[in-house]
């Protein structure tokens, strides 16, 4: 079954630049892991430096071998450190497709 999972960061008021790669290279470890990323928002009303990433795991331990593999990468160290530094509070919430959604989308 197809899980989503809803990750809210809330971003500290900077330069975006360094997050932004190390959100690229994550993007490319935990996919290999079965993580896909549908599609990552940038909020330009409410609160602002928010991004929102919604994700779909083929299963809940898809995100624990996700985080694995992340911590035991080579640059994992370096990709924390940009993450660390520009968000200030994240978010992770879990679910599956609700029925009301039409037949057939994913």
């Amino acid at each position: 079954m197809t899980v989503y999972m809803q990750s809210t960061l809330e971003l500290r008021a900077i330069d975006t630049t360094h997050f932004e790669a190390a959100m690229t290279e994550l993007v490319g470890i935990v996919e290999a892991e079965g993580w896909h990323l549908v599609t990552a928002i940038q909020q330009i009303s409410g609160r602002l430096h928010t991004a929102i990433d919604v994700w779909t795991l083929p299963d809940l331990g898809a995100y624990q071998r996700g985080l694995a593999a992340l911590r035991s990468h080579a640059r994992f160290a370096d990709i924390a450190q940009q993450l660390a530094a520009a968000i200030e509070r994240e978010t992770v919430v879990f679910g599956v497709q609700a029925a009301w959604v039409p037949e057939g989308r994913a």
